[in-house]
């Protein structure tokens, strides 16, 4: 690591030192600048003095049409905390209130108010110097500089080459000298006192109730400014900040501070700013407003989120028979007659609930359209219903599962996705449309359900104890697994096994037309409280504005 190079400036018992590092590269290059600049300029010296103590001479530069003056020799000479950095030529010294960092051969100025810690740029007419180790600035620009830093009044003198500052200030070295606060019938009128003329000045007043007076070129007695406002009426908080070219007020103004203007004040030099606040009836009339807009809103959002469509997939169809029983039983067969029932208990309890089918005839239906159908439709449940086997027939293995998408746990759930999925193999170009279901991809996808797959949750556990309570079918609980067939649904989802066509059992009961019956109508229970739990968390939520 390269370490900097740093020259540093202090004064003892009234006599000032000055002791430095240079690089030998950086040595060479310095005298060569300041042998070619002796062709333009001549060496001079210039006096200043300050207060009661013995006036310091600091090197200064004559060019053809401008005077510099070492701002290294002046910190040092006055005393002031002082660094530089060669690696990147800059000299930096410290005022009472703010710092100043000097680059060489760059003609912008950064200034930093020590209280504050905010910067702010003043521009040289010409760059910055650096020349046998001392850092040198446009003298009168330097000194007009220091005018809006330094505590007292400065007097340069360039014909006599002298240099007065005060130590300390006055009424008459400020601008902005006070500022009274006036309550109002319609508002507020602030009067800012000053001892001259001011030039430009400007007020912004944002939306969020802070306020910016800015003045150009003046400077503020910024203490007395402070310590004259205090928060108070429609004034919260006050803020001033002096930098080289304006003072900027800043007021927090309370919410009821609707608009502000600024003027010069007949037969003074103060500026008058105007606060207008809303009246009594003003207030009433926009509260009565945001209310209306908030009612608005909140049902905007109740209609947006309210369980007003629920979609119901029949797994399987078509050329895609799906699982086969023991007795000839085909899922396709199961899945649509149970969907039917389904959907008709739906519309005819729940009429504000509108039902949508991915198909209802035995057709095939790909199944990345069937989850396309169900975002297009606005849905707001997604129930995909199929039936379970095992690859041995038959089986003693029973039980309706309900799964979310999730990466299986198990082999059971693993195997049911394989099959599940298996039917993509029936669709053209499959190889080009679904992604395999890794881990990482399994991370994107729960990123993109994860604002509903809470909801989701829920269902499968109202839907999982509903069944369970109506059915004699053995309640194998609920699982997650990877099914391509839930991946795209933009809404709470789920897919329901309705039990094992594998199983003797539970053949006759799916193939049955009272088994199928029951099934749908203790499926609809599920919905129902589903339904029920959900919409009334939307009301918490519009009384509270937290989700449960």
């Amino acid at each position: 690591m390269k370490r900097k190079t740093l020259l540093r400036l202090s004064t003892r018992q009234g006599r000032s030192s000055i002791s430095f590092r240079l690089a030998p590269s950086i040595s060479l290059l310095l005298v060569g600048i300041l042998v070619s600049t002796t062709v333009f300029a001549q060496q001079s010296l210039l006096t200043i003095s300050s207060g009661n103590r013995d006036p310091i001479r600091v090197s200064s530069l004559d060019t053809l049409n401008i005077n510099y003056i070492s701002a290294s020799e002046f910190a040092q000479g006055m005393g002031f905390p002082a660094a530089i950095n060669l690696e990147v030529r800059k000299f930096e010294f410290r005022l009472p209130t703010h710092r100043v960092k000097i680059t060489a051969g760059n003609p912008f100025l950064v200034i930093t108010n020590v209280s504050s810690n905010t910067s702010s740029v003043f521009q040289l007419p010409r760059p910055s110097l650096h020349l046998g180790g001392s850092y040198y600035v446009p003298t009168e620009q330097f000194f007009r500089l220091l005018t809006f830093l330094w505590p007292g009044n400065i007097t340069y003198e360039r014909t006599a080459r002298t240099v007065s500052l005060a130590t300390s200030p006055s009424l008459s070295d400020y601008d902005i000298t006070g500022l009274d606060i006036e309550s109002r019938a319609n508002g507020y009128m602030m009067t800012i006192k000053a001892a001259r003329p001011l030039g430009v000045f400007d007020k912004w007043l944002k939306n969020d109730g802070w306020l910016f007076v800015t003045i150009a070129n003046a400077k503020a007695d910024t203490a007395t400014l402070v310590k004259q406002v205090r928060p108070s009426g429609a004034i919260q908080r006050f803020l001033v900040f002096q930098s080289p070219t304006s003072v900027q007020l800043t007021f927090k103004l309370t919410p009821d501070v609707v608009n502000a203007d600024i003027v010069n004040e007949p037969g003074s030099n103060n500026l008058v700013v105007t606060l207008y606040t809303r009246t009594k009836a003003m207030a009433a009339e926009l509260e009565k407003t945001r209310q209306e807009s908030i009612r608005e809103s909140l049902e905007s959002q109740r209609d947006r989120w309210k369980l007003d469509v629920i979609v119901l997939d029949a797994g399987h169809g078509g050329k895609d028979p799906g699982t086969i029983g023991i007795g000839g039983t085909k899922e396709k067969d199961v899945t649509l007659a149970v969907t039917l029932k389904l959907g008709k208990l739906i519309e005819k309890h729940l009429p504000d609930v509108n039902v949508v089918y991915t198909r209802t005839t035995d057709t095939f239906i790909e199944l990345y359209k069937r989850t396309q159908i169900a975002n297009d439709a606005g849905g707001k449940l997604f129930v995909s219903i199929h039936c379970n086997s095992t690859p041995k027939k038959p089986t003693p293995t029973s039980g309706f599962e309900i799964y979310l998408l999730r990466p299986g746990k198990t082999e059971s759930a693993i195997a049911v996705a394989e099959r599940e999925n298996s039917v993509i193999k029936e669709e053209e170009g499959y190889q080009d449309r679904y992604q395999e279901l890794t881990e990482e991809n399994f991370i994107l996808v729960t990123l993109q359900q994860m604002s509903f797959m809470r909801y989701s949750e829920r269902f499968a556990e109202l839907a999982s104890e509903t069944m369970a309570s109506k059915l004699r079918i053995k309640n194998s609980g609920v699982k997650q697994a990877g099914f391509h067939v839930l991946v795209g649904a933009s809404m709470p989802n789920a897919l329901v096994e309705l039990g094992y066509l594998s199983n003797r059992n539970e053949e006759k009961v799916l193939r049955s037309s009272t088994g199928q019956t029951r099934i749908a109508e203790a499926m609809f229970e599920g919905i129902k409280e589903y339904k029920k739990k959900y919409e009334l968390g939307l009301q918490e939520f519009e009384m509270t504005g937290k989700s449960n």
